[in-house]
């Protein structure tokens, strides 16, 4: 079926996600002489992945695989669902174009990232409309609700995902939020706790002492970092734990057991979350992959012991996939399973950051343009 959702005109605003029709064969190129030259021995040759399904990618502003269906939104704003599986989604419908697609809930489809600043509400089973929110960018999903925070007029709203009902709405210059907390930041270095179902007050404001920070919620500590530093106070009544003194963090991520793991311009500074000391530094590694995998910005990836920093498995240029490792060689990946080193099968020459896994499928961009999804053995 066809569901005209709306009258759409072609995204121009926002750059679309990039496909990779011309570079991605430099960059391909790049990673069979990477293969050849460096990284990780690829294991012996087996057998286990057969192809299910194979589009075009021309034109398709973002893509998402799940466990049934692969669904994509095209610069004209058409959306479709196309099924894994007997039984599972099949339809195609319009809407804004957005260069994000996510899934939300059970059954949810949210396009966002629109030159519009609309964001689409759709059901994931059968591509009909739910509701749709404007004025808005982007938007998180948390739990059942979505926090839509509007960046000009600096207003945090929290919403029903399935209705879109309004169910609080405070002023905000940041936040930070999860399923049951939620933390208002103001433009004077203030924050005020509150409950994240209802907006109820549970902490009156209170003065961080850190003007503009950029904060994150990590279990029952809020963490804030700036230019210089990070520090911790207690969800509780916001009183500080703890400040450290960082190079220039510009995120913050619970790592390993029970750590902090903050990315800036000096690498990675891991750190104890219940004093604020730093276990270790390393200007190597620069971003964190599925599984914990830690990158260097050459490509190289590895397997570390985040308490210590020291290095179990070099895994070479390839690339963490959910629990796959992808290694790039000369005319092929090679597809291993992350935690056993078992080799899985053999595709074409395709890179890590242009594939995506879900269930027991992986999906990749090729090098001509077309978006296959293959199903892998067990």
């Amino acid at each position: 079926m066809v569901i005209d959702l709306d009258v759409v005109r072609p995204a121009s605003a926002i750059p679309a996600k990039p496909r990779r029709p011309a570079r991605y064969w430099a960059v391909a190129v790049a990673a069979f002489v990477l293969a050849l030259t460096g990284g990780a021995a690829a294991p012996d040759r087996a057998a286990g992945i057969t192809e299910v399904l194979s589009v075009d990618g021309q034109g398709s502003l973002t893509s998402l695989l799940t466990d049934e269906a692969y669904y994509t939104v095209r610069t004209d704003g058409h959306v479709e669902a196309l099924p894994l599986c007997a039984g599972c989604p099949r339809w195609s419908s319009r809407t804004k174009p957005g260069q994000r697609l996510t899934a939300a809930g059970e059954d949810t489809l949210i396009v966002d990232v629109s030159e519009t600043a609309e964001v689409t509400f759709l059901d994931a089973r059968t591509g009909a409309l739910r509701w749709r929110l404007r004025d808005t960018l982007a938007v998180d999903v948390i739990g059942g609700r979505v926090a839509a925070w509007d960046v000009e007029k600096h207003i945090l709203q929290m919403r029903d995902l399935r209705t879109g009902r309004v169910l609080w709405s405070r002023p905000a210059f940041n936040y930070s939020a999860d399923e049951a907390f939620a933390v208002i930041l103001d433009g004077a270095g203030g924050a005020t706790v509150v409950d994240a179902a209802n907006g109820a007050e549970l902490t009156p404001r209170r003065d961080l002492g850190r003007p503009n920070p950029a904060a994150r919620l990590v279990g029952d500590r809020l963490v804030v970092f700036g230019g210089s530093y990070l520090a911790a106070f207690s969800r509780d009544g916001l009183s500080r734990e703890w400040i450290t003194a960082t190079n220039s963090p510009y995120g913050v991520i619970p790592c390993g057991p029970g750590l902090l793991c903050a990315f800036g311009s000096a690498g990675l500074t891991v750190i104890d979350p219940a004093d604020g000391s730093v276990r270790w530094t390393s200007p190597t590694w620069t971003g964190m992959g599925e599984n914990g995998v830690l990158l260097e910005e050459s490509g190289r990836s590895a397997v570390v012991d985040l308490e210590t920093g020291r290095v179990e498995r070099e895994l070479g240029r390839s690339g963490p996939v959910g629990g796959l490792l992808l290694f790039p060689e000369p005319g092929r990946t090679s597809v291993i399973g992350l935690a056993d080193g078992r080799l899985r099968g053999v595709l074409p020459l395709v890179l890590p950051s242009a594939c995506s896994a879900a269930g027991p499928y992986l999906g990749c961009e090729t090098p001509d343009v077309k978006f296959t999804v293959w199903r892998l053995g067990r």
